[in-house]
């Protein structure tokens, strides 16, 4: 799809999204990994704890060199980490110097450097003028001799040197493990200490070297480089004989490195949906239970601290008569579809097919027997009155939503009443991220479900009526739950529409959230699922908006107003459904 620029900002910076996708596409291309997330922060390095690629924001803002080329810079020159780095033994490294941590750091970038040239030596013009960049960075005045040391050092690997000179005396910087890395950094410290003050708190490389040790503790991290390489390509085997790119740009850098192709989709393993407790008796009873037993974690890195809650809402006696009222307001909408569609049924049911070889005879058979033909017969279609499809509608609940709530559920209303007089079964759900709940590595979301699959042909979504705009909207990971739903349906035709009137935005989900729900769209659509998203386009920037074109690409409908919701949605139900029976 032809993607049109738009921008993430994060950390008061702006990233350009259709790089973001572009290099996270490269990223997981190189690494084998499909769920690699991409950052931007500080400094480069991959972190095997949270599987995230960091990019440096040094190349932001520069002049000598696009921040497409920095950032790529960053990948090419240190993806081999995830494959040659012993990351149990890290957390030795986690109580030594800052000096000592960034000499370790800097033998093993040496090594992911020589790895990766000698993997792939074409790659060698596409990071020489990143390699210029950094030497003359490292060619800045220094304030102590450790930065001095430490500039010199990194000069010398970009420049594939096998030692370097400081102070009358070689060093040697080439290592082929993590455990001689760890060695060699503490020699180095303790040969200099002698001569020079190794108390520097200047950095060029980063690790989270705490992070690690605790998930070594908790037996997270995998124990050694080659088990996870074997244990990579055992799991991946088969989806990454052919990587997915879906830009055509890192297409053409897939090819240059030797990897290109489309990757088969996968299917997460999610968590079961629950029985559905409302008893909504065509307005006259039935009370929901609140059970919220229902937990789901999303494998994907940008979800990984996620869990979903699935409850069913309560509803109050009186909110059958305020859902009546709006019932019969939006009805002549609503009925207006149906007809349209009720008479495109009639037609299929009643047309008659011509010219077939069985069935009875035609009453003007003269043309194709002047042709010689045998087809003089006509036969009655025999199509069902049931239109083989099935809808979700989902209902961005976040703060940012209070004042388009009414509009949305008022859309949703139009929508269950086509689809229920139709006998089209749908499901209707709202959710947001509880941000008062939200702890470290724990970020709860909840889902409404205020109509399933199963009674949504005789029952109305009432507990729509009590929906409270609070907390943030994890897209990508509602999209993804919701997907997993459908698939099991065995309908051919099968539709998400979401409301929003933003950006994805939650816990550690704001730049990877753009991406990582782009990402569900582009898997819902292998799966047959087509994604509509109704924006809501009110105080929204441009940038806002074009990214919003980016993940849906043209199935973005923008409306200016929430109140405009129940104009727009007629006339795209009336097409999807056309779109169905004919």
């Amino acid at each position: 799809m032809d993607i049109a620029y738009s921008f993430i900002k994060f950390n008061d910076e702006v990233i350009d999204s259709k790089i973001m996708m572009e290099l996270t596409d490269l990223t997981r291309l190189l690494l084998k990994q499909e769920k690699t997330t991409v950052m931007v922060r500080k400094f480069s390095y991959f972190n095997p704890v949270d599987n995230i690629f960091n990019l440096s924001f040094f190349w932001k803002h520069r002049q000598d060199i696009s921040e497409l080329e920095g950032f790529r810079y960053d990948i090419l020159t240190r993806y081999p980490s995830i494959f040659i780095f012993d990351y149990t033994l890290y957390s030795e490294m986690k109580e030594v110097s800052r000096f000592t941590q960034q000499i370790f750091l800097s033998l093993e970038y040496n090594r992911t450097r020589r790895y990766a040239l000698q993997e792939r030596p074409l790659i060698v013009d596409m990071i020489g003028p990143g390699d210029n960049i950094m030497m003359k960075e490292y060619e800045k005045p220094s304030k102590s001799d450790a930065e001095k040391f430490l500039k010199g050092f990194n000069t010398a690997i970009l420049k594939s040197e096998g030692s370097f000179y400081f102070m009358d005396e070689y060093f040697n910087i080439i290592t082929h493990s993590t455990a001689e890395s760890i060695k060699l950094a503490k020699e180095m410290t303790d040969y200099l200490s002698r001569y020079i003050s190794v108390s520097s708190k200047f950095q060029i490389h980063d690790m989270p070297f705490s992070e690690i040790e605790s998930a070594i503790r908790q037996d997270d991290l995998r124990k050694d480089a080659q088990k996870l390489k074997s244990q990579s390509n055992e799991d991946q085997q088969d989806e990454m004989r052919q990587i997915d790119t879906k830009t055509d740009r890192d297409a053409r850098q897939a090819n240059m490195i030797g990897e290109a192709g489309d990757n088969a989709s996968q299917k997460n393993d999610h968590g079961k949906q629950n029985d559905y407790n409302d008893d909504v008796d065509d307005y006259h009873e039935g009370f929901g239970t609140n059970t919220g037993d229902n937990h789901f974690m999303d494998s994907y890195s940008a979800n990984h601290d996620a869990v979903l809650n699935i409850v069913q809402p309560k509803i109050n006696l009186t909110d059958y008569t305020d859902y009546r009222s709006l019932y019969d307001t939006y009805h002549s909408a609503a009925r207006k579809i149906i007809l349209e569609i009720m008479q495109i049924l009639d037609y299929k049911i009643n047309s008659i097919q011509d010219n077939r070889s069985s069935g009875r005879l035609m009453k003007n058979p003269v043309g194709p027997m002047i042709t010689g033909s045998h087809k003089v017969f006509t036969k009655k279609n025999t199509e069902s009155r049931e239109i083989d499809a099935a809808f979700t509608l989902i209902i961005d609940q976040s703060f940012s939503m209070m004042e388009n709530l009414e509009g949305c559920r008022n859309g949703a209303i139009i929508i269950n009443n086509v689809l229920k007089t139709l006998e089209i079964p749908h499901r209707i759900i709202s959710h947001h991220e509880d941000t008062f709940e939200v702890m470290k590595n724990h970020y709860p979301n909840t889902i409404y479900e205020h109509m399933d699959f199963e009674r949504s042909k005789y029952y109305y979504p009432v507990s729509l009526l009590n929906i409270e705009a609070s907390g943030d909207n994890r897209d990508g990971m509602i999209l993804r739950h919701e997907m997993e739903l459908l698939n099991r349906r065995n309908e051919k035709n099968k539709f998400i529409i979401m409301f929003s009137d933003g950006l994805p935005s939650a816990e550690e989900y704001n730049q990877s959230g753009i991406i990582d729900t782009h990402e569900a769209v582009q898997e819902a659509a292998k799966n047959g699922i087509g994604v509509i998203n109704i924006f809501i386009n009110q105080d929204n920037e441009e940038n806002t908006l074009e990214a919003i074109k980016n993940i849906y690409d043209t199935n973005a409908v923008i409306v200016d107003d929430a109140e405009n919701i129940v104009y727009v949605l007629p006339q795209l139900m009336q097409r999807l459904l056309t779109q169905i029976l004919l």
